[in-house]
């Protein structure tokens, strides 16, 4: 059991470093010099924040993170020894699962994926509707299968810190979801609304 521990902990680390940094900050970073991307910073009087004021608040927001992991890594209840093997089966399978998804989801989208924030959603100036791979029955397929590997993370890790990320992530992500939507429709106008009435909003073939 010891040795599953261990290359779960793997796993997910070098998982999350992957999805986290190599496939979403980097690109974001790239576009935001490009001025593709959407800023964390919203502009003042037509005027956008330096690139260097921007990675800052990156960092900032990776010093925060890494400071309530340490703070919050407390567990959520006592895991009888007798379920705690297949909990963790069960939550790195769906850990993998929602991962798979995201990256399949991602690799669907190609260009016209891009980061958008509480208050900013840009699309590029050749945006396209991909309606292939997971998109062909739901809009929103990363934001799906993040949600299945937090939630196989929660199982994996019952502390309070992985708790929250989930609970954050969907809030944040539904808010997203309805900007982006909003945006699209607004670009698109007849052409996503007939896009919409074969797809699922979130969650596939159920909402």
């Amino acid at each position: 059991m010891k040795t599953f521990e261990i290359a779960a902990a793997v796993i997910v680390v070098l998982s999350l470093v992957y999805l986290s940094f190599v496939l979403t900050l980097a690109d974001w970073l790239a576009a935001l010099r490009k001025g593709q991307a959407v800023t964390l910073l919203p502009e003042r009087n037509g005027r956008k924040y330096p690139f260097w004021m921007q990675v800052a608040i990156v960092i900032l927001g990776l010093v925060i993170c890494a400071a309530m992991f340490y703070f919050l890594w407390i567990p959520l209840f006592a895991v009888p020894v007798s379920i705690a093997f297949i909990l963790d089966v069960i939550g790195l399978s769906l850990y993998l699962a929602g991962c798979a998804f995201v990256l399949w989801a991602r690799r669907t989208l190609g260009k016209m994926w891009g980061i958008s924030t509480s208050q900013n959603v840009k699309l590029r100036d050749d945006h396209q509707i991909i309606r292939s791979g997971p998109y062909a029955f739901v809009r929103n397929p990363m934001y799906f299968g993040w949600w299945v590997a937090m939630f196989g993370l929660v199982l994996l890790y019952p502390v309070w810190m992985v708790l929250l990320m989930f609970f954050f992530s969907l809030i944040a992500f539904i808010g997203r979801a309805r900007r982006e939507d909003a945006a699209l429709t607004e670009r698109f106008g007849d052409t996503w609304t007939e896009y919409k009435k074969g797809t699922k909003f979130l969650i596939p073939f159920i909402y």
